[in-house]
């Protein structure tokens, strides 16, 4: 097995991994963005950097209009 080939694997595997833990944006606008990932440090790490961004004003990828973080929250998915 070749580098390429071991580490194509372990990302088929991690792709495969339920998505257990979400992470929930929520935008003074009333916009929702949430990710999914299949543990919880994965989205501890994402929710942090996320967290950066709470109180600040962002450009809407989608209007182009400056938006700001309210909060953001990290919860086990519902089954």
């Amino acid at each position: 097995m070749t580098h390429a080939d071991a580490i194509r694997a372990k990302l088929e595997a991690l792709a495969a991994k339920p998505r257990e833990w979400r992470v929930t944006t929520v935008y003074q606008d009333g916009a929702v963005r949430v990710l999914d990932q299949p543990t919880e440090k994965q989205a501890e790490n994402y929710a942090s950097r996320e967290r950066l961004k709470v109180g600040k004003d962002l450009i809407s990828r989608e209007t182009g209009l400056p938006v700001r973080v309210v909060s953001v929250t990290v919860g086990r998915i519902a089954a």
